[in-house]
């Protein structure tokens, strides 16, 4: 079988393409410029045996999509972007971008199914959050909170169902799912800076000189490049959504302790105090802002259906989050400490890529 992934130089994407060829199958992955060695180069890396092709492709324009899907058996439509801040553009760059996949799926007769990369942003933003949230519920899109990245993702999955119900007779009715992941962590195949591995960089280099008291829900993200692969194979999982977590959340006091405890011997020093000054610092930094209404929330999310479905287990967000920080300083995203002993065996494996 041939499997699109889009946007496959991307930090998610390129695990999902690393796993495709791990399980035999041939890809084919878009990104926006083959003249970007920085970018490509580390995905052409994970061809060991000519089974990868890179073909250009931009989510903003509909050109060219018709011959990225041409001859593929399945799209993974992983290309999205998650900004730290989001501006305007971030909602029509999803919403343009999902469809101009979708459509050219919809034309195509080879391909049989969608997995569509959305996020927990598009279930748990603009309610409260003293509950758990599941699969059924969907962001509200009314509420002031709700910001423009959530937005974008809610908005951009809904259009993708929308489409996929109105695809007309005589035109590919595909089979769509949704993977609905919360943040993404474990180690990187790409130097990229995203959110989470920013927030790693931050903690190790003392960029963040205090924790701010919110939760965050965390996945590995070889568990979500998994979950794309075994959404793609089973047909059960069609025209359902699947929440992406490890459960239960962690705070980010909790995510510096672990940080702190592995790389301490290393020589750094991870921020052990809470910053409830983070409501004022709203005033100076968009960032910070942006996090106000998450201060001193539990975040809970059910993974019962990924597990039931499609046999899914997480893995350990600590364990991830040590992975992340050797491969982050080996890669130089995260500078190398004079004190720096080196990378435990046990986390080397994603060293040599």
């Amino acid at each position: 079988s041939v499997v699109l992934v889009t946007g496959a130089s991307g930090y998610v994407a390129s695990h999902v393409v690393l796993n495709l060829l791990k399980k035999g199958f041939r890809v084919r992955g878009t990104v926006r410029s083959l003249k970007n060695a920085a970018k490509i180069d580390p995905i052409r890396k994970l061809d060991v045996d000519g089974r990868l092709e890179l073909v250009e492709a931009d989510l903003m324009k509909e050109a060219g999509w018709a011959n990225a899907v041409s001859g593929c058996d399945f799209v993974l439509h992983v290309a999205s972007p998650f900004p730290m801040v989001a501006d305007e553009t971030v909602v029509t760059t999803a919403i343009n971008g999902t469809l101009n996949v979708l459509k050219a799926a919809a034309k195509c007769p080879s391909v049989q199914k969608v997995v569509l990369t959305s996020s927990v942003y598009s279930i748990n933003e603009g309610h409260d959050q003293n509950r758990t949230f599941n699969e059924e519920d969907w962001t509200n899109l009314e509420d002031k909170r709700v910001d423009l990245y959530a937005k974008s993702k809610t908005m951009s999955e809904r259009e993708a169902w929308k489409f996929h119900k109105e695809i007309p007779d005589g035109d590919n009715k595909f089979r769509l799912t949704s993977i609905n992941p919360v943040l993404v962590i474990g180690p990187p195949l790409i130097d990229e800076q995203g959110s989470s591995i920013s927030i790693i960089r931050q903690l190790l280099q003392h960029e963040m000189p205090a924790c701010p008291p919110i939760q965050i829900a965390l996945v590995d993200v070889r568990d979500v490049a998994e979950m794309h692969v075994r959404a793609m194979l089973n047909q059960e999982a069609d025209g359902h959504r699947f929440i992406t977590a490890s459960q239960p959340s962690y705070w980010f006091k909790d995510i510096s302790r672990v940080l702190g405890k592995e790389f301490k011997e290393h020589g750094y020093c991870t921020p052990c105090l809470e910053a409830p000054v983070v409501r004022f610092m709203g005033i100076f930094d968009k960032q910070a802002a942006s996090a106000v209404d998450r201060l001193n929330n539990e975040i809970k999310f059910d993974n019962s259906k990924a597990q039931r479905m499609l046999g899914m287990s997480f893995r350990d967000p600590s364990e991830s989050l040590k992975e992340m920080g050797y491969v982050c300083i080996q890669r130089g995203i995260v500078k190398k400490n004079k004190n720096y002993k080196g990378c435990p065996e046990k986390y080397k494996e994603f060293v040599k890529h």
